[in-house]
């Protein structure tokens, strides 16, 4: 379950507080991370914004938040696990400062939809933030990203790498 996410090289290319910290998540954040799989952003999450923050972890798959869960819950940290769908986020609009996603959005059968949601529960100036990484086998080029996340709405506020790439966009309202 979720193999090729915990591969040791992962920490040294795409390591936790390295992307988090690109993505400028931080303390007293409510944050929604899309995906944890296995957890391996998750905790760094947690950690960075603190007590004052809040960590909602959303995945289809009930066996992944569980997980992730067990890996928050040792290190000592809190966080809220749903299960839900990208494109129908338990959320009121406007309730998140930051949506990130690692080597997920490919996995998103509808696309657009789930964008547009993600857009619905941002706040004004609110953050999404993209993650990729070949080899993953959904991986979205940046100049995929770049049509889609312009299409529905999101501004560019910067883009790193190619093959490993991290990308931020705002959400103006």
């Amino acid at each position: 379950m979720g193999g090729w996410l915990d591969v040791p090289g992962r920490r040294l290319v795409a390591g936790a507080p390295r992307v988090l910290g690109e993505f400028g998540i931080g303390a007293g954040q409510t944050v929604v991370e899309i995906g944890p799989g296995t957890g391996f952003y998750s905790v760094e999450a947690a950690r960075r914004i603190g007590p004052s923050g809040r960590l909602l972890c959303v995945d289809l798959q009930r066996e992944m938040l569980e997980v992730t869960r067990g890996r928050v819950h040792v290190a000592g940290l809190r966080a809220h696990f749903v299960r839900a769908n990208a494109s129908a986020l338990p959320l009121r609009p406007g309730s998140a400062d930051h949506v990130f996603l690692v080597t997920v959005l490919g996995e998103i059968p509808d696309r657009p939809h789930a964008l547009a949601e993600m857009k619905r529960v941002l706040r004004r100036g609110g953050r999404l933030s993209v993650c990729e990484q070949f080899p993953d086998p959904d991986f979205v080029t940046p100049a995929s990203l770049r049509r889609d996340l312009s299409t529905a709405g999101f501004v560019e506020e910067r883009t790193r790498g190619w093959l490993f790439y991290r990308s931020t966009w705002s959400a103006p309202r």
